[in-house]
């Protein structure tokens, strides 16, 4: 007769890619547009070479870039005296 392993093996935990797919980052930014704008700007970035995204990155970093030193300037205001 043939020799079977009479152990029972752990059947694996299944997860889902959602677990295991790892992201620079989970947030964005976004904005919607229509259906036309796409595609102009998606034909726009193609006769560039380029993709939509890394023609927005420049305006999207600078954006960034205001805000934080906005948030630094709120972050250094002396804070407000209250009345008793």
């Amino acid at each position: 007769m043939v020799d079977t392993h009479a152990e029972a093996k752990t059947p694996r935990r299944r997860g889902t890619w959602r677990h295991r797919e790892k992201r620079a980052s989970s947030k964005y930014v976004a904005k919607r547009v229509t259906e036309a704008d796409h595609e102009a700007l998606t034909k726009y970035a193609e006769a560039h070479g380029v993709k939509v995204a890394e023609m927005l990155t420049p305006f999207v970093n600078d954006l960034i870039a205001r805000a934080r030193d906005y948030c630094g300037q709120l972050d250094e205001l002396p804070a407000t005296a209250t009345a008793s």
